[in-house]
């Protein structure tokens, strides 16, 4: 590359995806050889940031920062998607994943998953479960464990982690659905425990799902992409540059200190299990009947 790399993220900056992309800006920086210029387009569920990109010279200079539901989320709850993420996007590569996390009130008598189930069961509808919002991966990771699980409780959606989180502090549910970084200053402070973590995080002592006996939650990941018509050699350069830099031990702990655990995956690994996800979510958004209408 001669000139400055564009990475657009289709969201407002500081949020969870951010951070990391800041964190990592100057080692990409280094290793491309040119400075990167970060941008932001939200709106429309981040369609709008990722159909800008899509509209870009497949030139290697605009690259698309994003986790794998707001390509997948997206499409499939709009009546007219403006982009097909399989057709028109291609991963440069994962640089690491984040997990849900379902959690109970310190002093809460539930003090697993298993238990969480078992009282469910013999209580049918009586324990109830805050989820931040509806239609996003929080909320479907929960559906596809209730639907595994067979439970049935009271679910219900918040508008935003500002309102799911202060009725589940006032004691308004029995548990709350969040990001695992986005629970943790919670138990910290004491006023939480974590039951479990939809995958394993290292170092974290936190039973997952499948350690409690329960089918994993999708995968999230974060990633890099580009126009699937960039040029072959420019998009090779790309992959291997991409790689060099997020597996860097210091860009790694970058990403663990904002939240984000780090781990780097293949173009051909993340299409491995995007299209499963996109099959689960794409029954479960017609199941739930959350696609919007024309």
């Amino acid at each position: 590359p001669n000139k400055p790399i564009t990475i657009l993220q289709p969201h407002e900056p500081g949020g969870l995806t951010d951070l990391p992309v800041r964190a990592m800006a100057d080692d990409l920086a280094k290793e491309f050889k040119v400075p990167m210029v970060l941008e932001y387009k939200s709106g429309a569920g981040s369609m709008l940031g990722i159909s800008y990109v899509q509209k870009a010279k497949p030139d290697g200079y605009t690259l698309l920062a994003a986790g794998d539901s707001a390509m997948i989320i997206g499409p499939l709850l709009s009546p007219n998607p403006p982009f097909d993420p399989f057709k028109d996007f291609k991963s440069i590569g994962i640089y690491g994943n984040t997990v849900v996390s379902f959690g109970v009130h310190k002093d809460s008598p539930i003090k697993s998953l298993k238990e969480f189930v078992a009282e469910a069961k013999k209580n049918p509808g009586k324990l109830s479960v805050a989820v931040t919002s509806l239609g996003n991966d929080n909320h479907f990771a929960f559906e596809l464990f209730r639907k595994n699980s067979g439970i049935n409780v009271k679910m219900i959606p918040y508008k935003g982690p500002g309102e799911g989180v202060a009725a589940f502090l006032g004691r308004h549910v029995d548990m709350l659905v969040l990001s695992y970084v986005s629970f943790s200053p919670y138990v910290k402070s004491g006023e939480a425990r974590l039951l479990a973590v939809g995958n394993p995080v290292p170092g974290s002592g936190i039973p997952s799902f499948a350690d409690e006996g329960f089918p994993p939650e999708f995968p999230r990941v974060s990633a890099f992409y580009v126009v699937s018509s960039t040029p072959k050699p420019i998009y090779d350069k790309l992959v291997t540059t991409f790689k060099r830099a997020v597996t860097d031990p210091e860009v790694m702990k970058k990403f663990e200190k904002v939240g984000l655990i780090p781990g780097y995956r293949s173009p051909d690994e993340f299409a491995q299990f995007m299209k499963p996800k996109w099959d689960a979510y794409k029954s479960l958004i017609t199941e739930l009947g959350l696609k919007k209408k024309k």
